[in-house]
This record gives structure tokens, C-alpha cells and sequence, in this order.
């Protein structure tokens, strides 16, 4: 998910790149409630029949599909932020909080787009002396391509304000 923010300037503001999570955490949580119900209702029918043996293997299901939830959750959990301003190009990554950021100035950097085939996704970082930091790698073809289109203009802004001073 790409969600653009501009300050009063058109080439001051924020991007922020989250990934596309088909259900939140809450969510998540009802499902496996209604899979525990679920599976305890039949689990307590087989045991009142005497199969005593689906207990441990219905608890083994449930502490499965929790567990794989959870990985998958905390997996792809995380958010970017790409922060312009008139001087510099931030880039913040993380899950919870900015666990890695990088610092460019914005004069000197160079957004580069790499493609592979027609239809690959194509990669995106930036480029200032020597150094470069890939960003989005999480995003699907039709969000990078927003992507794209959205550094291509704040950046092509900031060149046409950049030369009028």
C-alpha cells in the first residue's frame, strides 16, 4: 500500500509503503477463535465416544495454526517511510519502530529504477555518493508502479522549483 502525504510544498511531504495484508491481526484472531471453537466441539464429540487419541493431535492443530499465523503476521509486518524535504531524502524501515535508517542529500541523490523483463517488478532505491538503499521491495507491480509515478513527479517538481530560485 502506497499512501502519499505533500506538505504546502509540492515537493516536501511523505511516502509511506506498507504491505497489502489480506486481514489485520484482529481478524486473524477471530478466525483462529472460530477454528478452536470449532475444533473443540468435535474434538469433545470423539472424546464422549471414547477416541481419547484426538486430543493431543486437535491441540497439536491448534498450536500449529497459531504459530504459523503469528510467523506470517510478524513477518509481514513492517512499514517504510520515505520523508522529502528541500535538503534531504530520509528512509526509515522497521516493523514496530524505524529499526534502520539512512539519510541522503537530496541535491546529490538520484532515484534509480531497474527493470529486468517487461513484466517483472521492477527495483527501486537511491543512489548518493557511492551508496545505494533499496526500498518497496515488498509491494506488487501495480503499487511500484504508483510508486514510480509518485517520485517522478515530486522529483521532477523539485527540479522545476529546485531552478527557478
Amino acid at each position: 500500500m502506497v499512501t502519499v502525504t505533500l506538505d504546502n510544498k509540492p515537493y516536501n511531504g511523505h511516502i509511506m509503503l506498507e504491505p497489502n495484508l489480506s486481514m489485520s491481526w484482529k481478524n486473524n484472531i477471530h478466525i483462529f477463535m472460530i477454528i478452536s471453537i470449532l475444533t473443540i466441539i468435535i474434538s469433545t464429540y470423539f472424546v464422549l465416544l471414547g477416541g481419547w487419541l484426538v486430543l493431543p493431535f486437535s491441540g497439536l492443530e491448534l498450536i500449529l495454526i497459531a504459530t504459523s499465523s503469528y510467523m506470517f503476521f510478524k513477518h509481514y509486518n513492517r512499514c517504510e517511510v520515505i520523508r522529502f524535504t528541500e535538503d534531504t531524502i530520509i528512509i526509515e524501515q522497521g516493523k514496530y519502530t524505524a529499526e534502520e535508517y539512512s539519510e541522503f542529500q537530496r541535491h546529490w541523490s538520484k532515484i534509480h529504477i531497474q527493470n529486468k523483463g517487461p513484466h517483472d517488478i521492477p527495483r527501486v532505491s537511491i543512489k548518493s555518493h557511492g551508496i545505494e538503499k533499496e526500498f518497496g521491495t515488498f509491494l506488487g507491480y501495480d503499487e511500484k508502479m504508483a510508486l514510480i509515478q509518485t517520485l517522478e513527479e515530486m522529483t521532477s517538481s523539485f527540479q522545476s522549483q529546485h531552478w527557478r530560485k
